[in-house]
This record gives C-alpha cells, sequence and structure tokens, in this order.
C-alpha cells in the first residue's frame, strides 16, 4: 500500500461509511464462526492501523501482526492496550494456538498467498476458524488496485482454490458489498475508458449520504444470515482446517 494510504486509513476508519458497514458484515460472520462464543484467542493477521481491533477484541483476547513499521506504529498509538507484532507469518507465532485468526484485505498483496494460508492452518486450534475477505472480480481492478499493491482481485473459485491448497476446508463463502456492485463496475469501466488515474477510491463522503451508503452496505447482513449473493466488490470466507 502507498505510504500516504496509511494515514488516510486511519483517518477514515471510525465513520466511513464504507469501513463502518464492512465491520458490521464482518462481525456477523465472525459470530458465524465462533457461535458466538467468547474469550477466544485472537489473531489478525495484516492488522494495519488497527480500525478492527475494537470490534474484534470483543471475541477475546487479540493481537495483530503488521508488515509496514508506519501502519504499525499508528496501530499502536491507536489502541495501546491490545498487542501488536511486527512482521508476517510465521515469525515465531506459536502452532495451534488460536481460535480465531483473521485476515481481512490481505491475501491479494501476497505474492505467495498459498504458502502463508499453510501457516495459518498450522496456528489454529483443531476446531479453531479462519475468516478473511479480499478484493473480487478482476474486472473490477483499477488504480486504485494499483495504489494497494494489489497483486490480484479474486473469483470465488480463485478464492476457494487458494484456501484449499493451503490446508484450510471451506465452511461458507460469500460475495458481499453486492447492492453497490452496479455502481462501482461502471465507475471503474468509465475510469478506464477515459484512462482517468484517480487516487484511492476511500475519500471522505458528507451526511447524509455517508449514513445512507452505510445503512445499504450493511443491509447485507441480513441477506447473508440466510442466503449468498452471486457477485459483489468482495469475498468473505469462514474455514476450518481440513
Amino acid at each position: 500500500m502507498e505510504a500516504h494510504l496509511y494515514e488516510a486509513h486511519e483517518q477514515l476508519e471510525a465513520d466511513h461509511w464504507w469501513f463502518e458497514a464492512r465491520r458490521q458484515i464482518i462481525e456477523d460472520t465472525l459470530k458465524r464462526a465462533t457461535a458466538e462464543r467468547q474469550g477466544l484467542s485472537v489473531l489478525d493477521i495484516g492488522c494495519g492501523t488497527g480500525g478492527m481491533a475494537p470490534m474484534l477484541s470483543r471475541f477475546g483476547a487479540l493481537e495483530g501482526v503488521e508488515g509496514s513499521p508506519d501502519a504499525l506504529e499508528r496501530a499502536r498509538r491507536r489502541f495501546p492496550g491490545y498487542v501488536f507484532h511486527a512482521g508476517s507469518l510465521p515469525d515465531g507465532l506459536p502452532e495451534g494456538a488460536w481460535d480465531l485468526i483473521t485476515a481481512f484485505d490481505v491475501l491479494e498483496h501476497l505474492d505467495q498467498p498459498v504458502a502463508t494460508l499453510r501457516q495459518v492452518s498450522g496456528r489454529l486450534k483443531p476446531d479453531g476458524a479462519f475468516v478473511c475477505t479480499v478484493p473480487a472480480l478482476p474486472l473490477l481492478w483499477s488504480h486504485h488496485d494499483v495504489l494497494n499493491h494489489h497483486r490480484r482481485r479474486y473469483t470465488a473459485t480463485t478464492l476457494r482454490e487458494h484456501l484449499e491448497a493451503g490446508g484450510l476446508r471451506v465452511e461458507w463463502l460469500s460475495y458481499f458489498n453486492s447492492w453497490l456492485f452496479p455502481a462501482v463496475l461502471g465507475a471503474r469501466l468509465l475510469g478506464k475508458l477515459r484512462s482517468t488515474q484517480s487516487d484511492s477510491d476511500l475519500a471522505p463522503v458528507k451526511e447524509p449520504l455517508n449514513g445512507v451508503l452505510k445503512a445499504l452496505f450493511a443491509s447485507e447482513k441480513h441477506v447473508l444470515k440466510r442466503a449468498r449473493f452471486p457477485v459483489g466488490v468482495s469475498l468473505i470466507a469462514i474455514t476450518r482446517r481440513a
């Protein structure tokens, strides 16, 4: 990720519609994955500037791992009550120690995601869960992906293939950020036609539009409790050790 985007994320994570709604959807998914148990050991891989930490800590004792010194410093400053490690897997983290491991928009940055997923699998307890999100659909590739140093955007098929090759059994997988997919697709295609090179997609949005977009995106959590979306801007998966 370009360095200036860490500052942008830190400023936007608390109130921006995309971050807020995404957190709600992820929290509901984690409740499904953990059967709403508490007091778990939780490891967040690629924790960034720490925006997910307060929510994740509701599930138990949280530790984060982050490879960017800038992001790590921001996370430690914002949330001094949590443990954030410098580095990446494996880096001395114990095997078979975690009830819940998460990686939110991390796998797309990796040159060898399957190797990392094997490390994840080995660090889960036998009944532990790994929950991840990734950006979806190569059709949506844009300058936003370049700025964020993405290596790929996933389809449901390619994500499942990587997870299974990494020693994980896919329990549940769905696209999300689906209501807004037509608008995002149109904007991305228009940008390609015009050859525009805008900055990151994430920018401040004023009220009441911010609230409207948050409510629309967050409403997907009710659908995901009983169905799966066939298309969307992102993917989310619950997995276990195979």
